[in-house]
């Protein structure tokens, strides 16, 4: 067997490698329920305004896995299938994604962003939405859990 042909297989036997992708693998599946809790919980301890309305301080929320489950994967979602709205192609709204993966919860609210870099950008992006500000500033909502998906946000706010 020449020195050449052993190199070629080798090279391609590299290439091969290199060049296998995994289907499965998730695009940018990432929790960051921990940094958007910090910026909504400075805004739900402090108050703030959303739109017109002052709104008045509220208690911090907690951190809940399953919330933080459905946002990622629901942030993952949108990001793979291009889609961004707080309705599934398939219809399902957020309780009923949170539902799924075993959230016991009376209320779910959601808020989506996209194109923004940090927790503290998107959180001021949502406050500046006043329907989304008033989401968060709800002393309805006692846990949430945050995903991102390369510039797809989500967070999901429960009780």
């Amino acid at each position: 067997m020449s020195s050449k042909f052993v190199i070629y297989i080798v090279l391609t036997s590299l290439l091969f490698i290199s060049c296998n992708s995994d289907d499965d693998t998730p695009i940018d599946e990432t929790d960051v329920t921990d940094s958007v809790l910090i910026e909504i919980n400075k805004l739900r301890t402090t108050g703030c305004k959303c739109g017109t309305d002052d709104m008045p301080a509220v208690p911090a929320l907690v951190s809940n896995p399953l919330l933080t489950k459905t946002a990622v994967s629901y942030a993952n979602d949108m990001n793979a299938r291009n889609y961004f709205s707080h309705i599934s192609p398939e219809g399902t709204s957020p309780i009923q994604r949170a539902s799924v993966v075993g959230y016991t919860g009376k209320y779910v609210g959601e808020v989506i962003a996209r194109n923004y870099s940090t927790s503290a950008e998107v959180v001021l992006g949502w406050k500046n939405s006043e329907d989304h500000c008033k989401a968060m500033m709800s002393n309805t909502y006692v846990e949430m859990g945050a995903g991102k998906s390369r510039k797809i946000w989500v967070a999901n706010l429960g009780k």
